[in-house]
């Protein structure tokens, strides 16, 4: 349950990214605020989640770190959920 948190959190934040980078490719600068607010604060929340699952002993430290490696993209997400 946790890790399926904690897999849709990175997914979403990798799409909120993909976003961003889309709305700057294609000239869409006001979208670019609301997304960078909605990637920030799925950034939290994962790291809030991740936190407390370590922290309770839900999830081993090597979980945790694996949870908080830098998300490059959806596609790479995809390939490599914790």
């Amino acid at each position: 349950m946790i890790f399926d948190r904690i897999n849709l959190t990175r997914r979403l934040i990798a799409a909120l990214g993909d976003a961003l980078w889309l709305a700057s490719e294609h000239g869409a600068h006001d979208r670019i605020p609301g997304f960078s607010e909605l990637r920030e604060e799925a950034a939290r929340d994962l790291g809030e989640v991740v936190r407390n699952a370590y922290n309770n002993g839900g999830i081993t430290e090597t979980q945790a770190k694996a949870a908080m490696r830098p998300i490059y993209s959806t596609a790479n997400e995809v390939r490599h959920s914790v």
